[in-house]
């Protein structure tokens, strides 16, 4: 089973629906000091939509891509009969090659939170994601996006977590793989109750860290101009310990 197909409509009761709160929350502030030069935003790697849906709810013309037909199932019914439903659409492709499934050269913004990037296990799929975000993008146009680092995948991230609420309990289980630089976190899941019994699930989500230079140097040969990087939700330089790192690029005129 691939990841999310089973986890997908219990992601934002589950308290991942917090990142996106507070990605766009940290959006808003980070635009007034990058500027976006028009209002079309593309959300690469959408997920539920969150994001998305809060963009679009400001005025924003919103795309959302993502490669789960089950998140972007989970997206399409929260939109469904909304305020910002006229806003936004919500489209199935793999950000490393959006060319035919979004237009060229028509987002001001575009955005990849959440770890997103993380999950290209090599430097040639990270690549691909800048150069289809640069695709995508208007002459001046803005890219977000944000990455685990080393040190959090490494020293942070924990061995062992459980998340309990009503009708669901999740067991995270991660290890950190010293030689290539990533965790790997197998995720069980069971949903259901004491009366009726519960249902199993298993994800394996597995992560990779990049070092900050490499990142900048292939956001660049994408054709990208790297503006910033600040440590996760602040304006301030990414240290020693930074958990996270936001990306700030602008496509070229």
């Amino acid at each position: 089973m691939s990841i999310y197909a089973r986890y997908a409509p219990l992601y934002d009761a589950s308290g991942q629906v917090r990142f996106a709160l507070l990605s766009h929350a940290y959006l808003r502030e980070l635009l007034v000091r990058h500027p976006a030069s028009g209002r079309r935003a593309l959300d690469l790697a959408c997920g539920t939509g969150t994001l998305a849906l809060l963009l679009a709810d400001e005025g924003w013309s919103v795309t959302g891509l993502d490669s789960s037909a089950a998140m972007l199932a989970q997206a399409e019914a929260k939109a469904a009969g909304g305020p910002a439903s006229a806003h936004v659409s919500f489209v199935l492709g793999d950000m490393r090659q959006v060319a035919g499934v979004v237009p060229e050269a028509s987002f001001d913004l575009a955005t990849c939170t959440y770890d997103s990037l993380n999950y290209m296990l090599n430097a040639a799929d990270l690549a691909a994601c800048f150069v289809a975000a640069a695709h995508a993008l208007a002459p001046s146009g803005l890219y977000v996006a944000d990455m685990n680092t080393r040190h959090f995948l490494e020293f942070d991230w924990g061995d062992c977590a459980v998340r309990e609420q009503d009708g669901y309990v999740q067991i995270e289980r991660s290890q950190f793989d010293p030689v290539e630089g990533t965790n790997s976190m197998r995720l069980t899941g069971f949903v259901g109750d004491d009366a009726t019994g519960y249902e199993r699930f298993d994800e394996l989500h597995v992560e990779r860290a990049y070092p900050p230079e490499l990142v900048d140097a292939l956001l660049e040969q994408a054709g990208l101009r790297v503006e910033a990087h600040y440590d996760s939700f602040t304006f301030s330089a990414p240290g020693p310990h930074t958990q996270r790192i936001f990306w700030v690029a602008r496509k070229g005129v």
